[in-house]
This record gives C-alpha cells, structure tokens and sequence, in this order.
C-alpha cells in the first residue's frame, strides 16, 4: 500500500509545518557576466531566469545551460555556474524547507526550463520583483530584514505564493516533485520547525524549546537525535554555519554585517566563533576558496 508521504497527499497540517519565504529577488542589479562559480548548493535555494546571454550548471557529467528568456535551477549538490560575457539574470533566492531542513524542490541537477509554460513564472517574478523593489528599496541579500506592515506582508506573499505554485508545477513536470516531511514524531517536527524560521540573530535555549515542543528537555534531545541524528543545539549550529558560508561567498557580505545577521555583538565575536567552526578566519577563508576556485577554472 502506497502511503500517503510517498504520494504527495499530506493533511493541510503537514502542510503547515512547511516554511516558504522569499529571501531576495532582484533584476540585473548585481553584475554575473563572465563569472564563474563552484560549490555546493546550499539553502536558500535559487532559480534564475536568463535576460541575457547564457547560464551553464554542471553537476558531475551533466550540463545544463539555459539561453535568454529560459529559466535555470542549480543543483542542490556540488556543481559549477558558468554565466557568459554578456549574461545578465533575475535571481531569486527563497526558501521553501520542511522542519527537518529538507528543500520542498532538491533538483540532483541543474534543470532548465523553458517552452509555453515558463511564461507565467516569468511574468509573475516581474510582478514579484517590482513590488519588492518598491516596498523595500532594492530587495536584495537584506530583504528578509525590511520592515513591513501587514498589508506589504501578505501581498508580498501572495505574490511570491504565485509563484512558487508555478514553479513546483513546472519542476514536477521535469522530474523533479516535491518533496514530503520525514517519518517524525509531530512534536520534534514542531521543534525543527520553530528552529527553521527562528531568526538566526535570536538566542534561545533548550528549555523554551522543549517548551514550544511539549517535551522535557531529555525528551526533546533524545527524539531530536533519533529524527535528525544530531542534536537541537547541534543541528542549530549547522544552520548558522551554512548561513555564515553563503553570506560570505555568494552574497559578498561584510563581516561586519554577516555577524549582525548571525546575532553576534561585533564583527570580533563572529570572527572568533567562525574561527572555532572552520578552522581559520573569515577573510582567510573566503580568500583561499576565491584561490581554489580559480585554480580549477584555469584548468
């Protein structure tokens, strides 16, 4: 018997439990042409439509590239980004994850999409953009920090739901569904939700997360461990340091401003703690990941 995880057909609270949000969107406001990019995909996930030129995503032997008016989704796996000399995108970055962190769309490839049906994605990111653009200055790497009422929170969603609904009916019919929440118990998926959309500048501890869970805190770390394999505080750590390793290399963040987005009081704190975590500082770091990269694009 086919259960309903695997058939996509969930109750609207499991549904629930799913956090979408846009993270920033923008139209050729930052320049790609002749850049080249390598490294692993990473959340937030990303989809960008070819205004000019082209876009080629190579994951092991396959390559995909997408021509102007095309969209193109990288892999969430290690791949390579080759944007042309005259190649300029609309990017949107968004997330879409269930609690245990898992991408609604995990394309294993670079996908494109093009034809008919891509028409109306396309007109409803322009919708999406412009508004973001005029509510919230440019909605760039910072949008999910813009200050907004309720009116601008909702329409903002309503256009950026739009959009997803096209987008997961689009990459469904390329061979690449949804994803389903992992087989979990309810409280620890409440758990890892609350610690997938609490701002990575709040603090909070294991009391009050168990709290919002409904568990002591021995329940809660024991039913973390066996759902995730790792603990709360643990699989928290992960999130903040793939967060401080796209601030750095794909947004080109200062220090200064990754360790406020992180929730550290100086640029010295973040350092010190980045330090600990990937064992040298962060310009230190960036600079030889820029070296590497290079050296494999000399190849």
């Amino acid at each position: 018997m086919v259960s309903d995880l695997e058939t996509g057909d969930l109750r609207l609270r499991d549904w629930a439990g799913l956090s979408c949000r846009p993270v920033y969107v923008y139209d050729r406001a930052f320049p790609v042409a002749g850049t080249v990019w390598e490294g692993e995909g990473t959340s937030p996930s990303a989809a960008w439509l070819v205004r000019e030129g082209a876009v080629t995503v190579t994951t092991g032997r396959h390559k995909a590239t997408a021509r102007t008016g095309e969209w193109i989704v990288p892999s969430r796996g290690r791949h390579r980004c080759e944007f042309s000399a005259d190649a300029a995108i609309l990017s949107m970055r968004f997330n879409a994850l269930w609690p245990d962190g898992r991408p609604l769309i995990g394309a294993e490839r670079g996908v494109v999409l093009r034809g008919a049906g891509v028409r109306g994605l396309t007109r409803l990111a322009k919708r999406l953009e412009r508004f973001a653009t005029k509510s919230f200055t440019l909605a760039d790497t910072g949008m999910e920090w813009k200050r907004a009422d309720a009116v601008q929170y909702l329409e903002l969603n309503r256009h950026f739901f739009a959009w997803l609904e096209v987008f997961v009916r689009l990459m469904t019919e390329e061979g690449c569904p949804p994803t389903t929440p992992a087989r979990a118990d309810e409280r620890v998926l409440r758990a890892a939700h609350v610690l997938n959309t609490l701002p990575l500048s709040e603090e909070w501890d294991l009391e009050w997360l168990a709290k919002q869970a409904g568990l002591s805190v021995a329940q809660l770390n024991r039913l973390f461990v066996a759902a995730f394999a790792a603990t709360p505080k643990a699989y928290h750590l992960e999130r903040r340091k793939r967060a401080a390793a796209h601030l750095l290399r794909e947004e080109a963040v200062p220090v200064k401003q990754a360790a406020a987005a992180l929730g550290f009081s100086s640029a010295c704190y973040f350092t010190a703690w980045f330090r600990a975590q990937f064992g040298e500082p962060p310009r230190r770091w960036l600079a030889r990941r820029e070296a590497e990269e290079r050296a494999r694009t000399q190849k």
